[in-house]
Protein backbone atom coordinates (compact mmCIF):
# COMPACT_ATOMS: atom_id res chain seq x y z
CA UNK A 1 0.00 0.00 0.00
CA UNK A 2 2.15 2.90 1.32
CA UNK A 3 5.53 2.66 3.00
CA UNK A 4 6.44 5.59 5.23
CA UNK A 5 10.18 6.19 5.50
CA UNK A 6 12.17 8.72 7.48
CA UNK A 7 15.28 10.19 5.85
CA UNK A 8 17.33 12.86 7.63
CA UNK A 9 14.29 14.12 9.53
CA UNK A 10 12.07 14.14 6.43
CA UNK A 11 9.26 11.80 5.42
CA UNK A 12 9.04 9.83 2.19
CA UNK A 13 5.74 8.17 1.25
CA UNK A 14 6.35 5.29 -1.17
CA UNK A 15 3.11 4.41 -2.96
CA UNK A 16 2.64 0.78 -3.94
CA UNK A 17 -0.40 -0.72 -5.73
CA UNK A 18 -3.72 0.64 -4.48
CA UNK A 19 -6.58 3.05 -5.07
CA UNK A 20 -6.96 6.66 -4.00
CA UNK A 21 -9.60 5.66 -1.43
CA UNK A 22 -7.23 3.08 0.06
CA UNK A 23 -4.38 5.57 0.20
CA UNK A 24 -6.57 8.20 1.89
CA UNK A 25 -7.90 5.72 4.46
CA UNK A 26 -4.41 4.43 5.26
CA UNK A 27 -2.86 7.89 5.59
CA UNK A 28 -5.79 9.26 7.60
CA UNK A 29 -5.28 6.53 10.18
CA UNK A 30 -1.49 6.72 10.35
CA UNK A 31 -1.30 10.52 10.38
CA UNK A 32 -3.84 10.64 13.20
CA UNK A 33 -1.93 8.02 15.19
CA UNK A 34 1.37 9.85 14.75
CA UNK A 35 0.17 13.45 14.73
CA UNK A 36 2.71 14.67 17.28
CA UNK A 37 5.60 12.85 15.61
CA UNK A 38 4.78 13.86 12.04
CA UNK A 39 3.54 17.42 12.56
CA UNK A 40 5.74 19.99 10.81
CA UNK A 41 7.71 17.37 8.86
CA UNK A 42 8.29 17.72 5.15
CA UNK A 43 6.97 14.91 2.96
CA UNK A 44 7.93 13.67 -0.50
CA UNK A 45 5.81 11.35 -2.65
CA UNK A 46 7.25 8.59 -4.85
CA UNK A 47 6.37 5.11 -6.08
CA UNK A 48 4.67 3.33 -8.97
CA UNK A 49 1.24 3.70 -7.37
CA UNK A 50 1.19 7.42 -8.17
CA UNK A 51 1.01 6.66 -11.90
CA UNK A 52 -2.50 5.23 -11.56
CA UNK A 53 -3.90 8.36 -9.87
CA UNK A 54 -5.56 11.32 -11.53
CA UNK A 55 -4.33 14.85 -10.85
CA UNK A 56 -7.38 15.49 -8.66
CA UNK A 57 -6.68 12.35 -6.61
CA UNK A 58 -3.06 13.37 -6.05
CA UNK A 59 -4.27 16.81 -4.98
CA UNK A 60 -6.67 15.24 -2.46
CA UNK A 61 -3.81 13.26 -0.90
CA UNK A 62 -1.69 16.41 -0.81
CA UNK A 63 -4.53 18.22 0.94
CA UNK A 64 -4.83 15.46 3.55
CA UNK A 65 -1.15 15.88 4.36
CA UNK A 66 -1.44 19.67 4.57
CA UNK A 67 -4.47 19.40 6.85
CA UNK A 68 -2.40 17.22 9.19
CA UNK A 69 0.41 19.74 9.47
CA UNK A 70 2.84 18.27 6.94
CA UNK A 71 4.88 20.35 4.51
CA UNK A 72 5.03 19.35 0.84
CA UNK A 73 8.56 18.76 -0.41
CA UNK A 74 9.36 18.96 -4.12
CA UNK A 75 12.71 17.18 -3.90
CA UNK A 76 13.46 13.71 -2.58
CA UNK A 77 15.61 13.90 0.58
CA UNK A 78 19.16 12.66 0.06
CA UNK A 79 20.38 9.80 2.22
CA UNK A 80 23.26 10.49 4.57
CA UNK A 81 26.72 9.85 3.09
CA UNK A 82 25.24 9.45 -0.39
CA UNK A 83 26.29 11.54 -3.37
CA UNK A 84 23.83 14.29 -4.14
CA UNK A 85 21.74 13.63 -7.23
CA UNK A 86 19.97 16.49 -8.92
CA UNK A 87 16.26 15.67 -9.30
CA UNK A 88 14.67 15.49 -12.72
CA UNK A 89 12.96 18.83 -13.14
CA UNK A 90 10.50 18.07 -15.90
CA UNK A 91 8.86 14.80 -16.87
CA UNK A 92 6.36 13.94 -19.56
CA UNK A 93 3.90 11.07 -19.70
CA UNK A 94 1.95 10.07 -22.77
CA UNK A 95 -1.83 10.17 -22.58
CA UNK A 96 -4.52 9.84 -25.27
CA UNK A 97 -5.02 13.62 -25.24
CA UNK A 98 -1.32 14.46 -25.57
CA UNK A 99 1.68 14.53 -23.28
CA UNK A 100 1.16 15.50 -19.65
CA UNK A 101 3.94 17.63 -18.19
CA UNK A 102 5.25 17.55 -14.62
CA UNK A 103 7.47 20.41 -13.43
CA UNK A 104 9.32 20.49 -10.10
CA UNK A 105 10.29 24.15 -9.86
CA UNK A 106 8.87 27.66 -9.65
CA UNK A 107 7.83 29.41 -12.86
CA UNK A 108 9.45 32.83 -12.85
CA UNK A 109 7.83 36.07 -13.96
CA UNK A 110 7.82 36.37 -17.74
CA UNK A 111 8.29 32.65 -18.36
CA UNK A 112 5.86 30.69 -20.54
CA UNK A 113 5.10 26.97 -20.22
CA UNK A 114 2.87 24.98 -22.56
CA UNK A 115 1.76 21.34 -22.29
CA UNK A 116 -0.11 19.29 -24.87
CA UNK A 117 -1.95 17.40 -22.14
CA UNK A 118 -2.37 18.31 -18.48
CA UNK A 119 0.20 20.35 -16.56
CA UNK A 120 1.25 19.70 -12.95
CA UNK A 121 3.60 22.14 -11.22
CA UNK A 122 5.18 21.47 -7.83
CA UNK A 123 6.01 25.09 -7.10
CA UNK A 124 4.73 28.64 -7.58
CA UNK A 125 3.69 30.40 -10.78
CA UNK A 126 4.75 34.00 -10.31
CA UNK A 127 3.06 37.13 -11.59
CA UNK A 128 3.25 37.72 -15.38
CA UNK A 129 4.20 34.08 -15.97
CA UNK A 130 1.94 32.22 -18.43
CA UNK A 131 1.04 28.53 -18.29
CA UNK A 132 -1.06 26.78 -20.92
CA UNK A 133 -2.34 23.20 -21.09
CA UNK A 134 -4.53 21.15 -23.38
CA UNK A 135 -6.00 19.48 -20.29
CA UNK A 136 -6.04 20.37 -16.59
CA UNK A 137 -3.67 22.69 -14.74
CA UNK A 138 -2.64 21.67 -11.22
CA UNK A 139 -0.37 24.00 -9.23
CA UNK A 140 0.82 22.68 -5.88
CA UNK A 141 1.80 26.13 -4.75
CA UNK A 142 0.69 29.71 -5.54
CA UNK A 143 -0.73 30.54 -8.96
CA UNK A 144 -0.33 34.28 -9.53
CA UNK A 145 0.17 34.47 -13.29
CA UNK A 146 -2.00 33.65 -16.30
CA UNK A 147 -3.41 30.13 -16.64
CA UNK A 148 -5.16 28.69 -19.71
CA UNK A 149 -6.54 25.16 -19.32
CA UNK A 150 -8.27 23.27 -22.12
CA UNK A 151 -6.56 25.44 -24.71
CA UNK A 152 -7.69 23.11 -27.52
CA UNK A 153 -11.33 23.52 -26.56
CA UNK A 154 -11.72 20.97 -23.72
CA UNK A 155 -14.43 22.62 -21.64
CA UNK A 156 -14.25 19.98 -18.88
CA UNK A 157 -10.71 21.07 -17.96
CA UNK A 158 -10.04 22.61 -14.55
CA UNK A 159 -7.47 24.86 -12.87
CA UNK A 160 -6.45 23.96 -9.31
CA UNK A 161 -3.97 25.65 -6.98
CA UNK A 162 -3.18 25.56 -3.28
CA UNK A 163 -3.25 29.37 -3.46
CA UNK A 164 -5.25 30.55 -6.47
CA UNK A 165 -4.55 34.27 -7.10
CA UNK A 166 -4.16 34.53 -10.89
CA UNK A 167 -4.30 37.70 -12.93
CA UNK A 168 -6.31 35.78 -15.52
CA UNK A 169 -7.84 32.32 -15.94
CA UNK A 170 -8.93 30.83 -19.24
CA UNK A 171 -10.75 27.54 -19.71
CA UNK A 172 -11.32 26.61 -23.35
CA UNK A 173 -12.57 29.86 -24.93
CA UNK A 174 -13.81 31.47 -21.70
CA UNK A 175 -11.87 34.14 -19.78
CA UNK A 176 -12.08 35.32 -16.17
CA UNK A 177 -10.02 37.95 -14.39
CA UNK A 178 -9.51 37.87 -10.64
CA UNK A 179 -10.95 40.54 -8.38
CA UNK A 180 -9.32 42.12 -5.33
CA UNK A 181 -11.54 39.97 -3.12
CA UNK A 182 -10.29 36.79 -4.77
CA UNK A 183 -6.71 37.91 -4.27
CA UNK A 184 -7.17 37.84 -0.48
CA UNK A 185 -8.00 34.14 -0.32
CA UNK A 186 -5.32 31.67 0.75
CA UNK A 187 -7.16 28.34 0.62
CA UNK A 188 -6.97 25.62 -2.06
CA UNK A 189 -9.40 26.49 -4.83
CA UNK A 190 -10.49 25.11 -8.17
CA UNK A 191 -11.77 26.86 -11.29
CA UNK A 192 -14.10 25.10 -13.71
CA UNK A 193 -16.72 25.87 -16.33
CA UNK A 194 -20.37 25.94 -15.35
CA UNK A 195 -22.18 26.59 -18.59
CA UNK A 196 -20.51 29.64 -20.11
CA UNK A 197 -19.15 30.94 -16.80
CA UNK A 198 -15.86 30.20 -15.05
CA UNK A 199 -16.62 29.36 -11.42
CA UNK A 200 -14.03 29.42 -8.63
CA UNK A 201 -14.77 27.58 -5.41
CA UNK A 202 -13.00 26.07 -2.44
CA UNK A 203 -11.66 22.65 -3.36
CA UNK A 204 -13.58 19.65 -2.02
CA UNK A 205 -11.83 16.31 -2.55
CA UNK A 206 -15.01 14.26 -2.97
CA UNK A 207 -16.73 16.58 -5.44
CA UNK A 208 -16.60 15.74 -9.14
CA UNK A 209 -15.83 18.92 -11.06
CA UNK A 210 -15.84 17.20 -14.44
CA UNK A 211 -19.00 18.20 -16.23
Amino acid sequence: MIKIKGINGNLVFVFGPGTCAEYLAYLSQHLAQNSTLFYGSSVYFKGEGLKSLTHEEIASIQMLCLNNGLILNNNEPAKAASPKINPVREKKASTPGGQDMFIHRNIRSGQKVQAEGSLVIWGDVNESAEITAGGDIIVLGRLAGIAHAGCFGQKESIVFALNLTPSQIRIADKISRSSDEEQKKHTPEIAFLDGDDICISEYMARKNYKK
